[in-house]
């Protein structure tokens, strides 16, 4: 019964980091996140429900609140956990498909700002190859194709006036 009551608390802190960020609340979306990946990594091996998953999804979310916290290094690291998941694994499990994007862009953004524009380049350029070989509707996604295109221009612009 134990282990029920942890999933449960796991998944209620899951979706409250989720709400936070959603709020704009990036230290409780946090906090909330290492509450979630704590329950789990104290299941047993054993009883862990897809334990790799559902961590892979909370380090995607982390991410992205420390990233918006100007916490690159923190948010690339995270990024990357969640992406040694979906790199292997994102085809079985298409709706996470969009916890794989935004692992991706996340890891992107934090490059960039720490001024790895090359990597940044390619991590952006996975993205954008997600969305096409997902077959993602573009027109749905707009947004976020949008920003990945957009910080794709900047980084070959700021790559340019350095070359000059």
């Amino acid at each position: 019964m134990k282990t029920a009551h942890t999933i449960k608390d796991m998944q209620k802190f899951w979706r409250e980091g989720d709400y936070s960020f959603h709020q704009g609340n990036l230290e409780g979306s946090i906090d909330s996140y290492n509450k979630a990946l704590k329950l789990c990594q104290s299941l047993p091996e054993c009883e862990r429900c897809n334990h790799r998953r559902f961590e892979a999804s909370c380090y995607a979310g982390l991410s992205a609140s420390l990233g918006r916290l100007g916490k690159h290094l923190e948010s690339f690291a995270a990024a990357n956990k969640a992406l040694v998941f979906y790199d292997e694994y994102g085809e079985k499990y298409p709706a996470d498909t969009g916890r794989w994007l935004m692992a991706q862009v996340n890891q992107g953004t934090a490059l960039a700002a720490l001024g790895c524009l090359p990597a940044a380049l390619e991590a952006l350029g996975r993205a954008k190859e997600i969305f096409i070989n997902r077959g993602l509707d573009i027109a749905e996604n707009k947004q976020w194709i949008e920003m990945v295109d957009g910080n794709i221009a900047a980084i070959k612009a700021h790559m340019a006036k350095e070359e000059r």
